[in-house]
């Protein structure tokens, strides 16, 4: 993930780390209206501050994936929706998965097929797993599930998220919050990659 991102797209991730560092499942309300509003009507030329873009379906699915950390579904999905690659439907498919729509979502990631971070995701989901203290049974079973399967399962992410629903104290939906902010870092940085 060791990416150099510009000043302007690193000041509103240090601002969405500081404050929103485990973003919800399912959000109410975007976190912070005022970068919400700065980030919409920021240019890619103002974001990328004059950077040579090799690609800009990569460059917008910057700003909509900082709108989707910042929880404002509606203003990413309006970026996302519109992003006709792999990726663009794997930022969709995360809106949809949190406003919540599981099956929307779910149709997305039949789009997304197997995303080049789904290795590096599930990595970092032993990882965290490995690091609880005494994981919930319900955990547990996460935990081994992952262990068990070869490769990243999206749809199981969205199970799982889905039955966490309503259950904001647990272990379980500390967890999935976790992977979903590693998840959500990873493809800021893999779009970063491809858009400069």
């Amino acid at each position: 993930m060791n990416v150099t991102y510009t000043s302007a797209i690193a000041e509103a991730i240090e601002k969405l780390e500081a404050g929103n560092p485990l973003p919800p499942l399912v959000p109410q309300e975007a976190w912070n209206s005022e970068l919400t509003d700065s980030l919409e009507s920021a240019s890619l030329d103002e974001l990328f501050e004059g950077e040579s873009l090799k690609n800009t379906t990569f460059a917008e699915a910057i700003k909509s994936g900082l709108l989707l950390w910042n929880d404002a579904l509606d203003e990413s999905h309006n970026i996302s929706q519109e992003l006709g690659n792999q990726t663009g439907s794997y930022w969709h498919g995360i809106m949809h998965r949190r406003e919540p729509d599981y099956s929307n979502s779910k149709y997305w990631f039949g789009r997304v097929g197997t995303h080049p971070i789904f290795p590096a995701l599930r990595e970092r989901a032993l990882e965290l797993f490995e690091g609880t203290q005494n994981p919930s049974d319900a955990l547990t079973d996460i935990g081994q599930t992952i262990a068990a399967q070869e490769a990243w399962d999206a749809y199981q992410f969205i199970d799982w998220c889905q039955a966490a629903e309503g259950d904001a104290d647990s272990d379980v939906t500390r967890f999935l919050q976790q992977v979903q902010a590693e998840e959500i870092k990873l493809l800021l940085a893999y779009s970063y990659r491809n858009a400069v």
